[in-house]
């Protein structure tokens, strides 16, 4: 059968790792190693051999890498099953559980939220909305945005959400003009943003996973009906999880305790944002009697490159000791280059990308630049643009930051949610209608006086609340347009058509023509505004066509956005050259890897260096640049660099010096071509521009 031949495809480690099937194992796996193949081939042996699948649990953090997993999964349970393999199993069929940790928890929520004092018709806002929240928040307290960032408050709240609040004092926070401090401004408002978003039943991405830990501690009888279905749980990046994450499986896997995770200590590259090295460091000892098993071989990069990733990760001392090997044999030296300055640098791996995509008859995508941050790829873009070698950037402006998709959503939001008051007041500006702060100041007001459940309530009896005539007139028919378009969405197969016909009534493109006077900038909104539009409407097929029995609703359509990293867009491969940050190229690889601007202060960066700072998470994204390289890899940094029209003087990194010498070939040291090859090169070169020209 297929899962038996598929079995003696892997190497011993992978085998031992498929089949090791009961109680707690830890799967170290290298960059490289086949994880995502491990993973799959452990949920379709545990199918076979009897597993319900309906009671395995594989979590992940990516909707990409979800998505791959039920492909490979689907793929290999289509093969049959072993002769002698139990069909009743423990508790039914169905399908495995696939899903990234937040899609799951909102699964559970749907479901179990009532509890914990939400409605199931909640809705999530991104950091967007959050920010907008704040801002009133914030405003309230007549604390302004002077000397701070609501995003710097977010991110401390956030903070104390996923584990980070250690300190139990609350300062004191005066408003207007007076000094404060972030963090006790932050902890001050936590409580307050808190109640406000349960008061408008909507949840950030924190609290999916917060709210579902809460549920599963404070409500026994919904983890113990959890705990009964997931009888075998797996995570993939186990290097990634936070606190709450750690908290929320180590609940999960109960006194059963099949929980196997897999990841890798040395790709550990988020601790900015909450992810917890030691959850993997201190497994054994959070779950006793843990196998653990190495992935070491790496099926992805020559052995110079590896030797070079083994140098320098091992100097890290809060790691699980291993070693990336291959049988590729070792391929070409890594090479290193020393720019004058950064301007130089740029143009010289501009001119290598050409040079070796004709030699090697390379696509574009074939090659990446990988930097510490996305400040620093202008140069970059430059030197591409000159040479015009087409390049994408990854990291750009989200599909959701864009206005006319943040106005177009809160009119489904508060369609979806009549609660969501800061939805509503968006919808209601946009286009504008006369309904000033005043006036929406004064309907809140009422609201409050009147004990009423919504801001929508009162907008629909402005009439009553002392706002002048025009303005109530045209709260209350913005009040019942809602409400029209609330029983439309909820007709079978007329989501997409009623949509269309708001955007139409409300004259949103009119809308959008005059916010832009660029009459190409405005065409441009309104397409990504039809696009949005058309989004809902495929939705909808979609999910009439892959489940007919299960209406698809507006909330249905805003979770699937909400978790969706570029929603409402095609998924499409980056076009030319990759330009990326290392936390954005984490995953994936390429033929060739230019690790660029690779001095003190850069990487490491400046603030690692500072107490309780962490270096080694900073060599951990080296090493991580590193192991994208699957046959050459060439190392850069500049002598000086140009900021605010200021020269100022580098040191090459430290790390540079981890590497081992003997797969180093310096650039400068570089011995002259044979003249012989070098003609050779220039008669291949010009027969190519023959062939290409038809000649």
């Amino acid at each position: 059968m297929q899962i038996n031949t598929e079995l003696e495809r892997l190497n011993p480690a992978q085998k031992e790792a498929v089949t090791s099937t009961e109680g707690p194992l830890l799967v170290l796996a290298g960059a490289g190693s086949g994880k995502t193949r491990v993973i799959t081939m452990r949920v379709a042996y545990l199918t076979h051999l009897g597993v319900p699948p309906s009671s395995i649990l594989a979590v992940t953090f990516t909707n990409k890498a979800a998505k791959e997993m039920k492909e490979r999964v689907r793929a290999l349970l289509a093969g049959g099953r072993p002769e002698g393999a139990k069909t009743g199993g423990r508790g039914g069929g169905g399908r495995p559980v696939i899903s990234t940790f937040h899609s799951l928890c909102l699964n559970i929520l749907k479901r179990e939220i009532e509890a914990l004092g939400y409605r199931r018709d909640f809705t999530i806002y991104d950091t967007g909305e959050q920010v907008s929240l704040l801002r009133h928040l914030l405003s309230d307290i007549r604390v302004f945005e002077k000397s701070f960032k609501p995003e710097d408050v977010l991110e401390k709240i956030s903070r104390f959400k996923n584990g980070f609040n250690d300190s139990q004092k609350t300062k004191q926070i005066k408003g207007g003009q007076d000094e404060f401090d972030v963090e006790a401004l932050s902890e001050n408002l936590f409580p307050r943003y808190q109640e406000t978003m349960q008061s408008l039943n909507v949840v950030d991405f924190d609290d999916l996973l917060l709210l579902t830990l809460r549920l599963f501690r404070e409500h026994p009888e919904a983890l113990e009906k959890y705990q009964k279905r997931f009888q075998y749980v797996m995570v993939d990046e186990y290097q990634d999880t936070n606190k709450v994450q750690y908290d929320i499986l180590k609940l999960l896997a109960g006194e059963r305790k099949n929980i196997c995770v897999v990841g890798d200590d040395d790709q550990s590259i988020y601790g900015w944002r909450g992810a917890s090295l030691h959850n993997i460091l201190d497994f054994e000892r959070h779950f006793p009697g843990t196998k653990i098993v190495r992935l070491e071989q790496n099926y992805r990069s020559f052995g110079n490159i590896l030797k070079a990733a083994n140098g320098v990760i091992k100097n890290n001392s809060k790691r699980m000791e291993k070693s990336l090997r291959t049988d590729r044999g070792d391929g070409p030296k890594v090479r290193l280059y020393r720019a004058e300055n950064g301007e130089d640098e740029a143009q010289w791996i501009a001119s290598q990308i050409a040079q070796i995509k004709f030699e090697r008859d390379l696509h574009y995508e074939d090659f990446a630049v990988i930097y510490r941050a996305n400040t620093l790829s202008r140069p970059f873009e430059e030197a591409l643009r000159t040479q015009r070698i087409p390049y994408t950037v990854v990291g750009g402006t989200s599909y959701f930051d864009r206005k006319e998709i943040r106005d177009l959503s809160a009119y489904l939001k508060v369609i979806a949610n009549n609660s969501d008051n800061l939805s509503l007041l968006r919808a209601s500006s946009a286009p504008k209608r006369g309904l000033g702060s005043a006036t929406t100041g004064r309907l809140a007001e009422f609201a409050k006086e009147q004990s009423m459940q919504t801001l929508l309530e009162a907008f629909k009896r402005a009439g009553e609340a002392g706002v002048p005539a025009r303005q109530a007139d045209t709260a209350k028919s913005f009040a019942l347009m809602i409400e029209r378009y609330g029983e439309l969405f909820k007709k079978s197969g007329e989501m997409g058509k009623s949509f269309k016909a708001l955007a139409e009534e409300i004259r949103f493109n009119d809308y959008i023509g005059e916010l832009y006077k660029s009459q190409e900038m405005a065409f441009k909104r309104m397409e990504n505004a039809e696009n949005f539009i058309q989004s809902l409407h495929h939705y909808e097929e979609k999910t009439l066509l892959e489940n007919p029995e299960k209406a698809p609703t507006i909330q249905s359509f805003l979770e699937d956005l909400a978790l969706d990293s570029s929603p409402g867009e095609k998924e499409e491969k980056p076009f030319g050259v990759v330009l990326t940050t290392f936390h954005s190229a984490k995953g994936l690889e390429f033929p060739v890897v230019f690790i660029a601007c690779l001095e003190e202060g850069v990487l490491p960066h400046k603030k690692s260096a500072l107490p309780g700072e962490d270096m080694e998470e900073e060599r951990r994204l080296f090493y991580v640049g590193i192991t994208r390289a699957m046959k050459e890899l060439y190392l850069t940094c500049a002598r000086c660099r140009t900021k605010y029209g200021k020269v100022t003087p580098l040191t090459p990194s430290r790390f540079l010096e981890e590497v081992p010498g003997d797969v180093i070939r310096k650039i400068d040291d570089m011995e002259p071509e044979d003249p012989e090859q070098q003609e050779v090169k220039v008669k291949a070169f010009f027969a190519r521009m023959r062939e290409m020209m038809g000649d």
